[in-house]
């Protein structure tokens, strides 16, 4: 493995970090312990940083060089509701929450980058700006970096996400579709109560909420391309205050998600129409809202020819491989609609190790720690190339 002298150095010193995040996970948009730490971590090397929102941490490496071009380079910080069972001494401290999602690696490679940044700062040719970014888990974070302009004069961004499915010592890369956008809808009906034996004389909102949810798959087997890929997932379905009442009140929670933009769109519209429609049919009313929560994630190919020429030089190109696109999302895709640039895989699975075999989200989530070495040198060697 090709890794940078100086972040092998870092190794152990990265590896406490990472346990150290492990250990005090924080939830989406409360990372005020987590900001500080980073904070505490770039201070001590000399970085200036600066809020972004309550709990986001931003900073930046000045080049010496005259050059205007700037590398972003992001990780997220953020937690999730999940129980730790894990038996191992690093496991969360905190009641309920843990980084079953590999954030805590994210952000600990992200901060060995940046020590090897700084030290190489006379042969940077521009601009570094470290993202640490908050609310990648409730899709909130990364839109506060774009709101402020961070990435408005930006040449490339680039984040890595480890993967539990990936072998450790291998980086997938793969342009185009990564991540779908994800929007949640909510339908609220409204009807009329009366009793269930007079119907006639009531507005049943159960009812149109049964015929809803089952019209709602109708988008996706008969109004969408066969190979577009699109879900329509309802996961809440309320209504009702007695079995002997017509419902008064219904309300439909879901999700979709899609690979472009186009698709998106045509996907919510139909949503709204087809619950306006139903409702109305019977007598109610339908409400609809979304919250957009992730855009497509769409990676740039010309900066996955990049990478893959950095990743090659650090592992090898038998280490470098392809990874189907997921219908999960990732807010790094508010990012490269303002800049050009990819999200990579970085392998972190380890048959040796179950736990690092465990999936995303999964309540026994641990990595290879190698993983966080092979981010590292990614972060800092394309950074490194981009402005040489």
């Amino acid at each position: 493995m090709g890794t940078c002298s100086e972040i092998k150095k870092d190794k152990e010193y990265l590896i406490n970090l990472r346990r150290h995040f492990h250990q005090y996970p924080e939830i989406s948009m409360k990372e005020y312990n987590t900001a500080y730490r980073i904070e505490e971590e770039l201070n001590q090397i000399g970085i200036i940083s600066r809020r972004v929102g309550e709990t986001g941490v931003f900073g930046i490496i000045e080049g010496k060089g005259k050059s205007d071009r700037i590398i972003a380079l992001r990780a997220d910080i953020d937690a999730l509701h999940i129980q730790d069972v894990k038996r191992e001494e690093y496991a969360s401290k905190i009641p309920g929450v843990m980084h079953a999602c590999g954030h805590d690696a994210h952000t600990t490679a992200l901060i060995g980058a940046a020590r090897y940044l700084k030290s190489q700062e006379a042969n940077l040719n521009g601009k570094v700006y470290l993202i640490f970014q908050q609310g990648e888990e409730c899709g909130q974070g990364a839109r506060l970096f774009v709101k402020e302009g961070l990435l408005d004069q930006v040449y490339r961004v680039f984040g890595v996400h480890v993967d539990p499915y990936i072998p450790v010592g291998k980086v997938a890369i793969q342009e185009g579709p990564v991540n779908a956008s994800v929007d949640h809808f909510t339908i609220q009906i409204k009807g009329k109560s009366a009793h269930v034996s007079t119907p006639q004389k009531g507005v049943d909102a159960l009812y149109i909420a049964a015929q809803t949810v089952v019209a709602l798959q109708g988008i996706v087997s008969r109004l969408s391309d066969p190979k577009d890929s699109v879900v329509v997932g309802v996961g809440l379905l309320k209504a009702g205050n007695a079995y002997n009442v017509v419902a008064k009140d219904a309300i439909i929670e879901g999700t979709t998600r899609c690979f472009n933009e186009e698709t998106r769109e045509k996907t919510n519209r139909k949503i709204e129409e087809i619950a306006r429609s139903i409702a109305s049919l019977y007598g109610g009313q339908a409400e609809v809202t979304f919250k957009d929560f992730a855009s497509p994630l769409v990676n740039s190919e010309i900066a996955c020819e990049e990478v893959r020429d950095i990743a090659e030089k650090i592992i090898g190109r038998d280490n470098i491989v392809r990874k189907e696109a997921s219908l999960g999302g990732d807010d790094f895709a508010d990012f490269l609609k303002k800049a050009t640039g990819m999200y990579a895989y970085v392998g972190s699975g380890n048959q040796a190790k179950p736990n690092t075999l465990a999936d995303l989200h999964g309540d026994n989530f641990d990595i290879d720690e190698e993983a966080i070495l092979i981010a590292a040198n990614l972060y800092a060697e394309y950074a490194l190339w981009l402005l040489s």
